[in-house]
């Protein structure tokens, strides 16, 4: 029997003047005239091909992080957060942008207060993220890297980017080139989710490349320019380096991010890591640029804020991206950037892991090649993570900008193969688990499916260590307690991985009134050279772990650990 291909029918529908169609399965809309008519076009074709349900997600997103921690408020302290960044910065977002967020709106049937909102749900996360919630902020996203010249074989340029967000199932499913050619303005292209007034990246005619990197400093505020318009603005407006870098830094902002900016006429890049009042600019260093979530020069990372997870997976990415530049330097072409995208060794372990400080995000929803010199942007397609699709579906880049239907297709490129069979069963367990926890708070759901994982990967730790740490915040205490002591025993190479483990397993005897086993557990992990869990487990020698302590506890499953305080 012969294979079903699960790549959607093509599609072509018209809309108030604009366009979409849908090619290998992802959509590419045409907007085309002022700001409200392009608002109006999006809207209605969003609205006739998926209906309303990505901006109804991302709508939510804030609800349904809060709803993990306290859900008894998650309602009106969504709604709070949400209205009042809008009245705070409603005014930053420019006569143009109102009016396209309000005929999307119209064209939903929804009110245009509510698109304004969404349009800085992005803000919300990353002033949450410096405020040291970290239970209602995003995880590390993302990781990019651009190189030429000396870097790639022929010279060729090249940028590759993993967008890493939630919405599985959303996000994925309605992936899109939404086209903008404004009236007497510059043709820019967002690389999103259909019905999403902007996305994490995107280019433009004049040759300009955008992708955003979370960062996490306490340097935010609740009023300055949204992210989305910064990013709006470049495109829109820029059409050199130059001009796109003095735009990030020209007013204040919210809060942290990094914008990877890449100018392919120049043949040069830089990164703006900003807060909300500074930044700093980074440029290519042998042909090479690397950026994931973390500062770093000396000035910003002294703003930096979020438990230590957070930084050793942006580092961990970071230094294996650029061990693999190295490797394939004066090699690299377009055809091996997909295994770097992919890439599952976690360099403080040492090994390939499914999940853990690993290029391949769980959470990437988005997985992009651009190659300036060969006309193509290539973009993955299917299911979490999207970096480990069997193909990348390429597009014409001028094509996309002009809106010639007739040149969209080009060549595909193969998947990076990093998975076995029963990998990427295991992965899919872990990816339903995800869904089940984060969009459905079933934590029943969640275990069965890290359960499952297990038996098809005996030798990966972080299906036993997620399924224990879903168990003991729900003081599924006995539940717990095999599955901790099963991560305790694993032959972690890292220090830290290690001395978690032990730490885990010793709260949850504590917890079980065992207070001398779990003292034998601490005693381990306080003997390791791995700060802040070492100390951490130091002061529970002397302090056990308690129930109240357990309000600081949150599964991070992008991550394949616990948050919590060290």
């Amino acid at each position: 029997m012969a294979p079903i291909d699960s790549t959607p029918a093509p599609l072509r529908l018209e809309r108030s003047g604009g366009t979409l169609e849908r090619r290998k399965g992802v959509y590419i809309a045409q907007l085309r005239g002022s700001y409200s008519e392009m608002g109006r076009q999006h809207g209605e074709l969003a609205a006739a091909a998926c209906g309303d349900i990505v901006p109804q997600y991302v709508n939510q997103l804030v609800r349904k992080l809060v709803a993990h921690t306290l859900p008894s408020v998650a309602a009106p302290a969504a709604a709070l957060l949400k209205a009042w960044f809008q009245l705070r910065n409603r005014e930053e977002l420019g006569a143009d942008m109102r009016e396209q967020l309000a005929a999307l709106a119209a064209a939903h049937g929804f009110p245009s207060a509510m698109a304004e909102r969404l349009f800085m749900v992005p803000d919300i996360f990353h002033y949450l993220a410096g405020r040291s919630f970290a239970a209602l902020a995003p995880p590390p996203s993302c990781s990019a890297f651009f190189a030429h010249g000396g870097a790639t074989r022929d010279g060729k340029l090249l940028i590759a980017r993993n967008f890493d967000f939630f919405g599985r199932g959303v996000w994925n499913a309605n992936n899109a080139f939404i086209v903008m050619h404004p009236r007497g303005g510059r043709s820019f292209c967002w690389v999103g989710a259909l019905g999403v007034p902007a996305s994490g990246q995107g280019f433009n005619e004049s040759g300009l490349f955008v992708g955003l990197h979370s960062n996490f400093p306490n340097d935010v505020s609740t009023r300055g320019v949204p992210i989305f318009k910064i990013v709006h603005d470049i495109l829109a407006e820029c059409a050199t380096l130059d001009e796109a870098v003095a735009r990030v830094t020209v007013r204040p902002r919210t809060c942290g991010l990094s914008l990877f900016i890449v100018d392919t006429r120049a043949r040069d890049a830089a990164v703006v890591g900003y807060s909300a009042r500074h930044a700093e600019t980074l440029r290519p260093e042998n042909e090479v640029l690397v950026r994931a979530n973390h500062y770093v020069t000396p000035p910003m990372q002294r703003f930096e804020v979020g438990p230590h997870p957070w930084r050793a997976n942006s580092v961990g990415r970071m230094r294996r991206i650029t061990e693999l530049l190295g490797e394939r330097r004066g090699a690299l072409d377009a055809g091996g950037a997909p295994s770097i995208l992919s890439d599952i060794v976690d360099p403080f372990e040492g090994r390939r892991v499914l999940v853990g400080n690993v290029v391949a995000a769980p959470h990437n929803v988005q997985s992009l090649v651009m190659s300036p010199d060969e006309d193509t942007v290539w973009l993955a397609h299917g299911d979490l993570p999207l970096c480990h699709s069997e193909r990348y579906r390429g597009f014409s880049v001028s094509a996309l900008l002009e809106g010639d239907e007739s040149r969209y297709e080009t060549g595909d490129l193969s998947g990076g193969g990093q998975l076995s069979e029963t990998e990427r069963a295991a992965l899919l367990e872990y990816e339903e688990a995800w869904s089940s926890y984060m969009d459905h708070l079933d934590y029943d759901r969640a275990v069965f499916h890290l359960r499952r994982g297990a038996e098809l990967t005996p030798e990966e730790s972080v299906f036993p260590r997620m399924a224990g740490i879903l168990l003991l915040k729900e003081k599924r205490f006995s539940q717990a307690l095999p599955l901790l002591l099963r991560n305790a025993e694993h032959e972690h190479r890292d220090p830290v991985n290690r001395a978690e483990a032990h730490v885990w397993a010793g709260r949850c005897l504590d917890l079980m009134g065992r207070r001398a086993e779990a003292l034998a557990q601490y005693d381990t992990a306080s003997k390791l050279d791995a700060p802040p869990v070492s100390a951490a487990a130091a002061r529970h020698l002397e302090k056990p772990f308690r129930r109240m302590d357990l309000f600081h506890v949150m599964p991070e499953f992008m991550l394949g650990t616990g948050l919590a305080k060290y």
